[in-house]
Parts: structure tokens; C-alpha cells; sequence
């Protein structure tokens, strides 16, 4: 039986080798001579084709990537750009704080203060033109606040007027003395002991002014003098 089974091994060994003996001597043959069997030529790149191992990817059908097939560059890490994080509308620097400027103060200016009626200082002095001590306080206050060129009291007078009883000032003025120094004994007819004033040929007593008869002259009409009547007794605490 061993006999048998070599002479069947050897009997499909024997062409095998002889085809491939024949094979190796057809590529000797024609990597020598150039042609082919059929007297075809043979390019130098066949030979090579021929002569060099084939990859086991050719041999097993798998397509090998042309070589020529230039590749797709990847983006360099230089040119890429980073997209901009700023909020839209907001400038890149941050704004710097405005400095408000000192706003100047000024000081409130003070309430006026309020007209003093009667000076600050001693009491005035009771004598004055021989009028009672009341009238010649007041009339001694009246020549610290106005520009009087002279002052006639009781001294020859006579007839029904104040002047005889000591009652009574005048007070020789300019008109614009005359009027503002009427308004101001007006002003304070309550605390002067005052009955009522003539001026320029008009009596006040305290409800407004009124006019007068003519009395025939400048002086008479008391144009150039304002004339004061006070009361008896009255009580009065000015200064001078």
C-alpha cells in the first residue's frame, strides 16, 4: 500500500515542476531577448512589472491609490483664525470713565436784613426846640436819619396850633428830604406818638393824605418845612 501512495504523489508532482520550470525559462526568456512568444516586443516597465514582487493588495484585487493623486492639503494652524469673541457694539477698549467737573457752589446770598426803623444806641435826649420831652425825643431821632438844615419848636408861636404847647416840630427840608422823611414819621405814627404830618399843603393823619387850604405863602403851605404834631404824655423809647 506505501508503494502505491508515492507513485500517486509523484506522478502530479513531476508536471507541476515541469510547468513551472517552463514558466521561469519563458520570463528568463523574455527579460533576455525583449520579445515575447509571439514575437511581440517587450517595454523595459513590463520587465520591471514582470521581475517585481507583486504586493499581496495587487494580487488580492484590491485597487492600490494612484500615487500622482495630490492630497488635500490640511489648513495650516498659522492662517486659521479665531472667530472674535467681542460683543457686538462694544468698542475693543473699554471706554474710559468721564470726570465730572466740579460744579461751582455759590453761596445763597443772605435775606436782607431788615431796615432798622429806629438806630441802635443811647436814648435820645428830651430836649429840643423847648417841645415836650416825648416830641423832642422823636424829633432828636429824626435829625440822626435825615439831612434837616434846622428844627422850629415852641419858641414864637402863638395861635391854635401845636407849637405854643410844645406839641409840635418842624422840620426845614428840600423836597426830597421833605418826602421821605413824611413817609418814614408816617411809618411809625404809633410808636412816635404822632397826631399827624402837613406837607406841601396837605395834612395826614394816618388814613391818607388831604389837601389844604391856601395860606397865601411857600412857607405858610409848608412847602419848605414838614410839620409834626404829637400827643400829650405820650409815651416813646426811641434811640439816637
Amino acid at each position: 500500500m506505501s508503494g502505491r501512495h508515492r507513485s500517486r504523489s509523484l506522478s502530479w508532482r513531476l508536471p507541476v515542476g515541469a510547468g513551472v520550470l517552463a514558466a521561469l525559462g519563458l520570463v528568463a526568456l523574455v527579460w533576455l531577448t525583449g520579445t515575447t512568444p509571439g514575437g511581440g516586443q517587450v517595454s523595459a516597465a513590463d520587465r520591471l512589472a514582470l521581475s517585481a514582487p507583486q504586493s499581496s493588495a495587487s494580487l488580492s484585487g484590491v485597487p492600490v491609490p494612484d500615487s500622482t493623486t495630490p492630497s488635500r492639503p490640511t489648513p495650516s494652524s498659522a492662517t486659521q483664525t479665531t472667530p472674535s469673541t467681542s460683543v457686538p457694539g462694544t468698542s475693543a477698549a473699554s471706554p474710559k470713565p468721564t470726570t465730572k467737573q466740579p460744579v461751582a457752589k455759590t453761596k445763597p446770598k443772605p435775606p436782607p436784613a431788615a431796615t432798622k426803623t429806629l438806630s441802635a444806641g443811647k436814648a435820645c435826649s428830651s430836649t429840643l426846640a423847648g417841645a415836650q420831652p416825648g416830641a423832642a425825643q422823636v424829633g432828636n431821632h429824626i435829625l440822626t436819619k435825615f439831612k434837616v438844615s434846622s428844627v422850629g419848636g415852641r419858641a414864637g408861636r402863638g395861635g391854635a396850633s401845636d407849637h405854643p404847647t410844645g406839641l409840635a416840630l418842624d422840620f426845614m427840608v428840600d423836597t426830597a428830604t421833605g418826602n421821605a422823611l413824611a413817609a418814614y414819621v408816617l411809618a411809625h405814627q404809633s410808636e412816635f406818638g404822632v397826631t399827624y404830618v402837613i406837607w406841601r399843603q396837605r395834612i395826614n393823619m394816618g388814613s391818607g393824605w388831604e389837601p389844604m387850604e391856601d395860606r397865601g405863602s411857600p412857607t405858610a403851605n409848608h412847602f419848605d418845612h414838614v410839620h409834626v404834631s404829637f400827643k400829650a404824655g405820650a409815651k416813646v423809647s426811641v434811640t439816637c
